[in-house]
């Protein structure tokens, strides 16, 4: 906050570093947003307009807008007892034009990363986990957003770690959305 370097600079890079190694994950993108995080890497994996991405209808509406304003169609699955995507109803839903699925960890909660993981394998789906309320939460001994291909993560004011302003960013282990 004493000098002012919010905005591609060096408290930047720490931040990116020091948040890459609590998620035990190699690379961390800063960005202006937990919205631009979910759009950011949505839009880079090359889904192809028109693709069907599953998720959740109860989630902040940056979830959903996201999907469709990168070209995409989302798709709704139902939510479990915990109030996050039961995974028990995702393979109902995917069909050949399903290419994503977004699980939101709502609340601190978890999903079902585990049986997501083995959904998304069985039919080449690619896993970006919407994390905007869930930096420090585990599935198992693994944190959230070090599952799929992108962890998007909020730092907006009222998040368990906000921010001066609002924030966010993109945890992965997948060099080439990295750069």
């Amino acid at each position: 906050m004493s000098k002012g370097d919010f905005t591609l600079r060096k408290d930047v890079k720490i931040f990116e570093t020091k948040i890459a190694k609590f998620l035990k994950v190699k690379y961390v993108i800063g960005v202006n947003s937990g919205t631009d995080a979910l759009m950011l890497s949505i839009g880079s994996l090359g889904l192809g307009r028109g693709a069907e991405v599953i998720s959740v209808g109860h989630t902040f509406i940056a979830t959903i807008s996201a999907i469709a304003h990168t070209g995409n169609k989302p798709i709704m699955c139902d939510i479990g007892k915990d109030y996050n995507i039961d995974a028990d109803k995702i393979e109902k839903l995917i069909t050949k034009n399903t290419k994503a699925i977004v699980p939101v960890h709502l609340n601190g909660r978890s999903c079902n990363m585990k049986k997501i993981m083995k959904i998304a394998k069985k039919h080449n789906l690619i896993v970006i986990e919407d994390c905007a309320q869930s930096l420090g939460a585990k599935f198992k001994s693994k944190m959230v957003g070090t599952f799929g291909k992108a962890g998007c993560f909020s730092l907006h004011p009222l998040k368990s770690l906000g921010g001066a302003g609002d924030g966010g960013f993109v945890a992965t282990n997948d060099k080439y959305l990295y750069e």
